[in-house]
Order: structure tokens, then C-alpha cells, then sequence
């Protein structure tokens, strides 16, 4: 661990990982890439309502050694990594540390009576039978939100688990909070990887960064205008707390549950009387 902490402070002192545009002089851009062959590569932006998990090591992994064999091979090998913050679910984890506050004061205590225990039983019942093709009959104890949560019943004591105190758990009730928060903590587990990222190209999926927010707008509007893209309909799940559409991973409970069709019917009540119908 001393050997590898030594290198990646080496690394980070000698700007090892940073990739610039190499001067072309009176050179064509065919000579310049046959004089300075490039190779860039970087992975799906990991978003920022946590911290980064088992599936982000097994994915940014793959990336990372793709950029270290260019490397070896005399490629410019850049890596940029970015933030993906956008979307509901910061703000549906925003809103229910600021309604566990209302419920609970800022010290997140729970009331001798509570509930949750009974609402444990309910959402557990709703779980699907399966039966595989061995035969054996199996029956899963948890949805896919309790899965996730680790069995938390609450937000507050999800972000408990991960060590955050109750004082910094109440800042996070802003949405803008989330955004300062997780982002660095990212960073720091990714170098004690070893990750060969270019850190100076990072940014938030945000109106934080109006560059990138202009070219995710021209970007659309050019397929547009190549008939590449048009405007269109289709059913989707409606927010009508937060008045937009709500796609299945922003759900804030009821995940999994897709698209339901109702048939209405109306009944027409009549006054009954002794005296006759």
C-alpha cells in the first residue's frame, strides 16, 4: 500500500495523466495523427445521489486498463471522467431528508410507536414468486427498493450507514448539497484506485456548466435539423408532486411498477322509496 500511495502521489505531482492538443506546426492532420497517435476512452457518467459502488469498480475498470495498455503503446491515452447530477433522483432523496425533518427534528428520532415495522410487512408481501426451472419453489424476501437500501427504512439511516452525521445529513434536504458532497468523494476513491483520469475536463450535468448544457442543445437540435430525430408521443409516468414525468430509476417508491391500464366505469346512483321506484 506505501508503494502504491508513493506512485499515485508521483503520478498526481507530475501531471502524468493530463492530456493536451500537441502542437501541429505546418503539419496536415494526417501527419499530425501519424506523429502523435491519440486514443481517448471514458465510461457512462456515474450520478451522484451516493456514493460509487461495486458496479461502477467492475465497469470504470475495464476503461482503466484499456487507457493503460494505449498508454504503453505510445498513445496520447486520454481519460476524462464527468458527473451525472441531473434528474429526479437527488431531488426525490432531497425531499425525503426534508420531510424526515419535519417527522423527525434534526437529531432523526423515531418515535417509540412506529410504524415502519408494518409497513416493512406491506411492502415485503408485495414480493413476486418464482419459480425456477429446477423446480424448487422460491419466493424473494425484498423488492428491489429494499435490495438498494440495504434495509433502511428511511433515507436519514441510509446516509447513517455510510458514516454522515446527523448535522450534515439535514444539509442535504438542498438539492445543491448533493452536488458538493458526493462529486469529491468520487474523485478520491477513483485516484486511490489508480484511475489514469484527466480530472481538468470533469463537470456536473448541470446549468453549472452552461459549455457542456450549449453542446447537449446544439447536439439535438443538428440531428433535427438531419431529420435524424423528430417530436413525438408516448404514455409515461407522470409526476403530479413535481410536475414532469417520472421515468422507472426516478421513482421515489414504487419502482418496477411500469404503465397501468384502468377501465372507468360510471354509476348512476337512484334514490329508492317506499312508495315505488
Amino acid at each position: 500500500m506505501e508503494i502504491e500511495k508513493h506512485w499515485q502521489a508521483d503520478w498526481k505531482e507530475n501531471h502524468l495523466f493530463e492530456v493536451d492538443m500537441p502542437e501541429n506546426g505546418d503539419l496536415t492532420t494526417e501527419e499530425l495523427h501519424a506523429k502523435y497517435p491519440k486514443w481517448m476512452g471514458t465510461f457512462p457518467y456515474p450520478y451522484m445521489n451516493g456514493s460509487l459502488h461495486l458496479g461502477h469498480g467492475f465497469s470504470i475498470s475495464k476503461i482503466e486498463f484499456a487507457t493503460g495498455w494505449e498508454c504503453l503503446k505510445g498513445k496520447r491515452a486520454l481519460f476524462p471522467l464527468s458527473f451525472h447530477v441531473t434528474g429526479m433522483p437527488i431531488k426525490a432523496s432531497a425531499d425525503k431528508i426534508a420531510h424526515e425533518l419535519e417527522l423527525f427534528g434534526p437529531n432523526f428520532e423515531l418515535p417509540k410507536e412506529d410504524d415502519s415495522e408494518i409497513l416493512s410487512e406491506k411492502v415485503e408481501g408485495m414480493s413476486v414468486d418464482v419459480t425456477p426451472k429446477a423446480g424448487a419453489n422460491f419466493k424473494a424476501k425484498k423488492t428491489k427498493v429494499a435490495a438498494k437500501s440495504g434495509g433502511a427504512k428511511y433515507q436519514f439511516q441510509i446516509m447513517q450507514a455510510q458514516g454522515i452525521s446527523n448535522e450534515e445529513i439535514a444539509k442535504f434536504a438542498n438539492m445543491q448539497y448533493w452536488l458538493k458532497y458526493y462529486p469529491p468523494i468520487a474523485m478520491a476513491d477513483l485516484n486511490s484506485l489508480g484511475c489514469k483520469i484527466d480530472w481538468r475536463r470533469t463537470f456536473l450535468t448541470t446549468e453549472h456548466n452552461p459549455y457542456y448544457d450549449s453542446f447537449a442543445r446544439w447536439q439535438f437540435q443538428h440531428l433535427l435539423d438531419m431529420n435524424k430525430i423528430k417530436f413525438g408521443e408516448h404514455l409515461t409516468v407522470w409526476s403530479a408532486k413535481d410536475v414532469q414525468p417520472c421515468m422507472d430509476h426516478d421513482h421515489q417508491s414504487g419502482e418496477g411498477v411500469g404503465l397501468q391500464e384502468y377501465t372507468g366505469i360510471k354509476l348512476e346512483v337512484l334514490q329508492w322509496s317506499e312508495q315505488g321506484s
